[in-house]
């Protein structure tokens, strides 16, 4: 038996979630779903390990901000950089 298409896809996901679910399902099982061309800006990084207890403090300082954790980290090293003009010279 054929299963009939679905009218809309799960909203807001993470991604493990989603992962899971596409695990699990086919894009041709919803209706009006078309191919849309994406560009993405990847940039290069480079990851440090940070002190677990350290991490939880900027997370919920982030969250209280309303700025992403990642976003906080870097902006905060790039102005202390900027404070010793490490930055400056290369």
């Amino acid at each position: 038996m054929r299963k009939s298409k679905k009218d809309t896809l799960p909203k807001n996901m993470t991604i493990e979630e989603a992962s899971e679910f596409w695990d699990k399902h086919s894009i041709f099982e919803f209706e009006g779903v078309e191919e849309v061309d994406v560009k993405f800006d990847l940039r290069k990084k480079h990851y440090v390990g940070i002190n677990r207890k350290v991490f939880e403090k900027l997370e919920t300082y982030a969250e209280k901000s309303d700025i992403d954790v990642e976003t906080l980290i870097e902006s905060w090293i790039t102005e202390k950089m900027s404070e010793l003009e490490i930055g400056q010279k290369t």
